[in-house]
């Protein structure tokens, strides 16, 4: 098939590769000019318009992992050899490993090498051509209730294809493309993420390692009325992400580099990690918002709104970053669409719509709802409301989320499932429907708080403002 993809992030360089590789001719539209060989270095130095989040921590879950690894060995190599870090959560699970254990790792790589080793594999197939500097305008094709894409309009003039590929992001205006044909609007569900980020990467020092055997997957914590965490990265790196309330106007100062380093001091698990003896900064503070959990349904009560035209990634589905589901959910959505092409015949792009979709769907829309759930449970818990998450009859999206999450280490079988419910290699039900590992959970976390609640793993609110507040030669104000 001739396909288009609009967008070269990681959704359409993925889909790209899988697609060349699997005998189609591609041709993959980009507005900025990406399309050169460059070393991974090179690739941290540049900016990239259009892509907000291109700095801020990514990581790839087991799942996404483990398809990178087995569906493009080349790229996870190179990114292996260009500093990559895997980190073996197999080895945290207590017991005799079982089958499936191996796949438990997690890939700690910064965005722009994955891009960087992604774009020289599909630079390098003789089915890829890449345009750069080319933006998309709207879509081409036969207008009707249910319109037929036949192809893209660019700023370079029109491109055929038999089938359109929509990377563009969580920004996407195809569905604005496809009314303009007649189609019926994609429905789109929504709700808001409810916080702001504050990032930063650091270099450990020489002789220096992250603290990670006390964690589940590395240093995190909730501080009642904000959180940290944090995320490896590649060749020795690591960012500390501070999140607040989108309505905490008091804490949005933690943009500022003194506010933000001195918020780090207050907290003992990051003040060590940004102790200037054992990391230094190596960016500036990264501010992410306007976060949204967005879903969009391409297939209505009658099939899909549109023929020859299918949305992957963000384009689809968007969830709160900070479950870096972004990733994985390229590489799922790329490699299932690439066996939909394969199962229906070209002449039939319903069928291929509802096969792909088919695919896809079903895990796509509970990660979504779970987000969701948990961002909700989350605000509310920040707000001030008392939340139990040490019983499956209490706050249970937080139950199965926190709450197995603070006992895993503790149990080698609560471990393997919590890893691989987090990780995405099992569907949620797994776990979700286990009622005997649920009471266990239970159990474990009865006996961890029989003495009352861990002591929270930082300052009060108020004492953090002071700190934050002094570091920017401020005083006063509402608490």
């Amino acid at each position: 098939m001739r396909i288009v993809i609009a967008g070269a992030g990681m959704a359409g360089l993925s889909t790209a590769l899988a697609l060349g590789r699997s005998g189609h001719d591609v041709t993959l539209l980009e507005r900025n000019c990406i399309f050169r060989e460059s070393t991974w270095e090179e690739c941290l130095r540049g900016p990239r318009e259009g892509i907000a989040h291109f700095f801020q921590p990514h990581a790839f879950w087991p799942r996404g992992r483990l398809l990178l690894k087995n569906a493009f060995p080349d790229v996870y190599q190179a990114l292996l050899d260009a500093g990559a870090c895997e980190l073996h959560l197999n080895r945290k699970i207590r017991g005799e490993a079982q089958p499936g254990d191996e796949d438990l790792i997690y890939l700690g790589v910064r965005r722009p090498l994955i891009e960087w080793a992604l774009l020289r594999a599909v630079l390098r197939e003789p089915r890829i051509a890449v345009r750069g500097g080319v933006r998309v305008m709207g879509t081409l094709g036969r207008q009707g209730a249910v319109p037929v894409v036949t192809g893209l309009r660019t700023s370079e003039g029109d491109v055929q294809a038999d089938l359109v590929i929509d990377a563009l992001g969580r920004t996407s205006p195809a569905s604005s493309w496809l009314q303009a044909l007649g189609a019926t609007a994609p429905r789109t569900e929504s709700s808001p993420c409810g916080l702001v980020y504050y990032s930063r990467y650091f270099q450990l020092k020489p002789g220096a390692a992250m603290p990670m055997q006390d964690y589940l997957i590395s240093p995190r914590g909730d501080l009642g009325y904000g959180g940290f965490i944090t995320f490896l990265g590649d060749n020795r790196t690591f960012a500390i992400v501070l999140s607040i309330p989108t309505s905490d106007a008091d804490l949005k100062i933690l943009q500022h580099e003194p506010a933000f380093m001195a918020a780090c001091r207050q907290i003992p698990v990051t003040a060590g990690l940004a102790d200037p003896a054992f990391a230094e900064p190596i960016s500036r503070v990264l501010p992410m918002g306007g976060l949204l959990n967005t879903l969009c349904h391409y297939i209505g009560d009658e099939g899909p709104v549109a023929f020859g035209f299918l949305p992957i990634g963000d384009s689809l589905c968007h969830t709160n970053p900070a479950y870096a589901l972004g990733l994985t959910f390229s590489l799922i959505h790329a490699l299932e669409l690439c066996e939909a092409l394969r199962k229906v015949p070209a002449d039939d792009p319903r069928s291929q719509a509802m096969e792909y979709f088919a695919r896809i769907t079903p895990e796509m829309n509970e990660r979504y709802w779970l987000g969701c759930a948990l961002d909700a449970a989350r605000t509310r818990m920040w707000q001030g409301q008392r939340l139990d998450f040490t019983r499956r009859d209490g706050c249970h999206p937080l139950f199965l989320f926190a709450g197995a999450a603070a006992v895993a280490l503790d149990d080698g079988e609560v471990c393997r499932k919590t890893l691989r419910r987090m990780g995405v290699l099992d569907r949620l039900s797994t776990f979700d429907d286990d009622i005997v590992l649920q009471q266990r959970v239970e159990e474990l976390l009865a006996r961890k708080f029989a003495e009352g609640p861990p002591p929270r793993p930082g300052p009060p609110r108020a004492e953090l403002i002071r700190a934050v507040r002094g570091s920017m030669g401020q005083t006063g104000g509402t608490l």
